[in-house]
C-alpha cells in the first residue's frame, strides 16, 4: 500500500507504507513493547478491544527520536487496565528511539480539568485500575521536542511525568 509523506527536502512524495491509511497515517494495533519509527506516524491503538489489559500486561512503546512533522495518536482500545502496577501502559520519549529523554510538554485534561506541563517530561502513563477504553494522549514533533495533549474521562487516568 502507498501513503504520501511530507518531506522537508522534497515536498509531498509517496513511500510504501504498512497498516490501513486513513488521510496518510498509518493505524497500528499495540499490545507489546515497540520501539516506534518515523514510518509508524500516525494512529496507534493500545491493547485488544473487548479485553481488559492483565495483572502482568503492561509494556512501554518509546517514540522515536524527534523530527519535524511525526505525530502519534494513542487511544487505549482495551476497556479497562487490570488493578496491578504491572498493567499499566507507557509511552516513552527518546533521542535516539531507546533512550529515555525529557522531551514532553503538554496539557493533560482529565475529568475536565486541564494541566498544563511546562517543564520536559519523559513518559506518559495510562494508569492501572483507572485509565478506560478511549482515554487518548497526541503527540507531535516539531523537531526537537514531542508536545502531548491528553484526554482521558476520569482524574489521573493518563499522567505525562
Amino acid at each position: 500500500m502507498v501513503r504520501s509523506v511530507f518531506s522537508d527536502g522534497k515536498g509531498l512524495v509517496q513511500k510504501a507504507g504498512a497498516g490501513t491509511v486513513i488521510s496518510n497515517h498509518s493505524v497500528l494495533s499495540v499490545n507489546a513493547a515497540k520501539n516506534l519509527t518515523a514510518d509508524d506516524c500516525g494512529f496507534v491503538n493500545l491493547g485488544v478491544v473487548g479485553t481488559q489489559q492483565p495483572n502482568s500486561g503492561g509494556f512501554n512503546v518509546n517514540l522515536p527520536a524527534p523530527a519535524k512533522g511525526l505525530y502519534f495518536k494513542f487511544m487505549l482500545a482495551a476497556p479497562s487496565i487490570a488493578s496491578n502496577a504491572n498493567a499499566a501502559i507507557t509511552i516513552k520519549s527518546t533521542s535516539d528511539g531507546t533512550t529515555a529523554a525529557n522531551l514532553m510538554v503538554g496539557q493533560v485534561n482529565t475529568d475536565g480539568a486541564p494541566t498544563n506541563v511546562v517543564a520536559a517530561v519523559d513518559v506518559i502513563t495510562f494508569v492501572h485500575n483507572v485509565a478506560k477504553a478511549g482515554d487518548q494522549a497526541e503527540c507531535y514533533s516539531d523537531g526537537t521536542n514531542w508536545f502531548v495533549t491528553i484526554h482521558a474521562d476520569a482524574d489521573g487516568a493518563v499522567t505525562l511525568a
